[in-house]
């Protein structure tokens, strides 16, 4: 009498920080839409006002809806290649599947549709300033080249440390950007030197704009 086999077991590779696949890209995601619905809330409020629904959405905004829109189109893409049962026993963050996709589609078509419902208008790019959005973008490109070389000069096998500080880079560099962002749309307003104010109000797009590129590079590096 013979016996047959059943199928091996599969045989799960760590991921970073030990949680499950695609679960620190869950994190940042869910925070860079946050930041987007603060700013989009809150952000060039007018005095009395409960809700920004005047002003212009800062130019801080705008750029960074390049990183959410390749952060959900990276997210959607990976499951069946780097997310799913077939390299971690268990979903994002260990919710059930399909519930990180869900939350993250819903968050951000509600966002377009508080924007579209109270028709919000955006600032102006200075003209010809395609420097900030090429940061964003470039940033996603370098984290995918990078990570190619380092898997390439290690047996196609990252190692552990390896993604362990790209994903504590990543996380505490959209925490910055989550303290930026309560900074700017609730204590800026409170300035009382407006030449204070308005350099500072200047100077975010550049500096959420370089946090947010961390951010890219990160899911650059798994994709």
């Amino acid at each position: 009498m013979s016996t047959i086999p059943g199928p091996a077991a599969p045989q799960y590779r760590r991921h970073a920080l030990g949680l499950p696949a695609g679960s620190v890209r869950a994190l940042l995601a869910f925070l860079m839409l946050a930041v987007l619905w603060l700013l989009a809330l809150f952000a060039n409020r007018e005095p009395g006002e409960t809700y920004a629904l005047t002003q212009p959405l800062p130019l801080a905004f705008v750029y960074l809806q390049y990183v959410m829109i390749l952060i959900l189109a990276h997210f959607f893409a990976a499951h069946g290649n780097t997310i799913g049962k077939h390299v971690s026993p268990r979903s994002p963050l260990g919710l059930p599947s399909g519930t990180v996709r869900f939350l993250l589609l819903a968050g951000y078509l509600g966002l377009v549709a508080w924007l579209i419902y109270n028709r919000r208008e955006f600032e102006q790019s200075p003209s010809g300033n395609l420097v900030l959005p090429l940061v964003l973008v470039s940033g996603f490109f370098i984290g995918f080249i990078v990570t190619k070389l380092v898997r390439a000069g290690s047996g196609d096998q990252l190692p552990f440390w390896f993604q362990d500080v790209q994903a504590w880079f990543a996380l505490l560099a959209v925490l910055g950007l989550t303290i930026i962002t309560i900074v700017y749309v609730f204590m800026l307003p409170s300035l009382q030197d407006p030449s204070l104010r308005e350099s500072v109000r200047s100077g975010m797009p550049t500096v959420e704009t370089i946090v947010a590129a961390v951010v890219g590079f990160y899911f650059g590096a798994r994709s």
